[in-house]
């Protein structure tokens, strides 16, 4: 039944035919429409049913005929038929009638399964004080269900019109960059003074960090598209998240802090290794910033046997002793754009003490860690700024690779491993 032309065409038509002035009608008539648009939209018809049961109960309650409240739908299915016959070219509008007929089909059908059965039930119920408060309650049943579908369906367009606008500036963010980039080194190679080559080192490491976060909002905009591809490797989590505590070892040092690798004996896993290493060291940019000075990190991990419902997998636990994070906020650090607390009271900068940053680093990794068929999630007693009681960031990936849907897959095999290992070797 999902067909996003019929569904744009209804939406473009709501004004129109989406209201009757019927007044007795006219609320299962926008609730019944609103409700054509979701199921067309999102092939769901869980809310087109909330409301016809709504309306069927209503029905039974005041005594209307089943055929009089047939009569509605069949009404409503009449005008959109008529009006897509007057403006849409033959082809399309068989195929949006088809998939209109199949909907009206099952309202059909629901409507008279549920009007009987309320039936039964209202046989069993004659006190008319009940039947009162039913009426009442089923009415505004229906006004919220249409409330609720135009809003789901507001939220669905605002998310994708923000999905659109990170692909989009990421990708013309890119090539000014590039150049401000190329300049930089044609200035570095020119012989210059300490000052103006202290200026373009500056440049420099200011288009590094807007790289960065390019990169990253490029990477949330193939996640959320689904264009992500995993270059499925065996990877020894113990050496990789060994090498990124090394590669951070100098932002540890400036913030005074300590971390400890106590892996153990792990089994190699199937996963992107270079994803991988931008899952781990989001998390750790995270402990890093909201751990204070002479704070300590600890990354730990335990295999996990199969169970009937999850396969064999690894669990890595990094745990902080930095200020922790608040209950309601447990999920939410994990959507894009979301940030702790007031913006405007942090330092900015990538690993300074409660720095501010894109928000971006934690819903790229969960992202990540799910494309790999993985799970993510944060423990910790609450936020306190005084007696800093830590936060535990815990990630599960499994042994052998599940993909989630969407994601495609390239396997980097032996023999083409052991060839990029010599090419490398060569070089060197």
């Amino acid at each position: 039944m999902k067909n996003k032309r019929l569904a744009q065409w209804l939406q473009d038509h709501l004004e129109m035919l989406g209201h009757i002035d019927d007044e007795k009608d006219n609320t299962f008539h926008v609730a019944l429409y609103e409700s054509i648009i979701d199921v067309a939209l999102n092939d769901e018809t869980r809310m087109l049913n909330s409301v016809l049961e709504s309306a069927a109960a209503h029905a039974v309650a005041i005594g209307r005929e089943l055929t009089d409240l047939l009569d509605v739908s069949q009404r409503l299915r009449s005008r959109i038929w008529e009006r897509i016959g007057e403006e849409i070219d033959p082809e399309p509008a068989f195929a949006m009638l088809s998939d209109l007929d199949t909907i009206f089909v099952h309202i059909t059908r629901v409507t008279i399964d549920t009007y009987q059965e309320g039936t039964k039930l209202a046989l069993a119920a004659r006190a008319s004080e009940i039947s009162r408060l039913y009426t009442d309650s089923e009415q505004k049943v229906m006004e919220y269900a249409a409330e609720v579908v135009r809003a789901n369906r507001e939220l669905a367009q605002l998310e994708q019109a923000k999905t659109d606008f990170i692909s989009i500036a990421a990708h013309e963010l890119k090539t000014p960059l590039t150049l401000i980039q190329g300049y930089v080194n044609i200035l570095s190679d020119l012989q210059l003074g300490d000052q103006a080559a202290s200026l373009a080192g500056g440049i420099n490491r200011g288009a590094e960090r807007m790289g960065v976060i390019i990169n990253d909002m490029l990477d949330l905009s193939a996640l959320d598209m689904n264009t992500l591809i995993l270059i499925i490797e065996t990877v020894n989590l113990k050496r990789t998240l060994g090498l990124i505590v090394d590669q951070l070892q100098s932002s540890l040092t400036e913030r005074n802090q300590t971390a400890e690798v106590n892996l153990n004996t792990l089994p190699e896993i199937e996963a992107d290794g270079r994803r991988l290493h931008q899952i781990f060291k989001h998390i750790l940019y995270n402990a890093i910033k909201y751990t204070p000075d002479t704070g300590h990190i600890t990354i730990t991990g335990q295999e996990v046997a199969p169970t009937r419902t999850k396969p064999a997998c690894v669990q890595i636990t990094i745990a902080d002793t930095g200020v922790g994070i608040a209950p309601e906020d447990r999920e939410r650090i994990f959507e894009k754009f979301y940030r702790v607390g007031d913006s405007d009271l942090h330092s900015t900068g990538q690993t300074k003490f409660m720095g501010a940053g894109p928000g971006l680093g934690l819903a790229i990794a969960k992202g990540l860690v799910e494309a790999h068929g993985g799970e993510i999630h944060a423990e910790s007693p609450g936020f306190d700024m005084k007696n800093f009681p830590g936060s535990r960031f815990v990630v599960t990936l499994p042994v052998n690779v599940r993909p989630r849907p969407g994601i495609q897959i390239e396997r980097i095999t032996r023999p083409k491993l052991e060839e990029a290992q010599e090419t490398e070797a060569d070089h060197a």
